[in-house]
């Protein structure tokens, strides 16, 4: 989005003053195009959180995969199995 790694340091929302940026300020530059405000920033968080509980189908299809499945197969299953949803 035409920012640089020291630009992202300075201008997105961090945790704590000094510190590194959020991952959803990161993400919200990414998707809009514009630098969040921490308001903006806090609100992705907790739409993310919200939807962050996976449901026990999901486990039940990964967990039935060969023993020996690649660690990226598992994980575009579970992905697909989430589309129920």
């Amino acid at each position: 989005r035409g920012l640089s790694i020291p630009e992202c340091q300075k201008v997105l929302p961090a945790a704590k003053p000094g510190g590194e940026p959020l991952p959803e300020g990161l993400l919200w530059l990414l998707l809009t195009g514009k630098v969040p405000t921490k308001e903006q920033v806090d609100s992705l968080s907790k739409e993310l959180r919200s939807r962050a509980t996976i449901p026990d189908h999901v486990y039940k299809t990964i967990n039935a995969l060969p023993v020996n499945a690649h660690p990226m197969t598992q994980f575009a299953t579970g992905v697909m199995a989430l589309q129920v949803q």
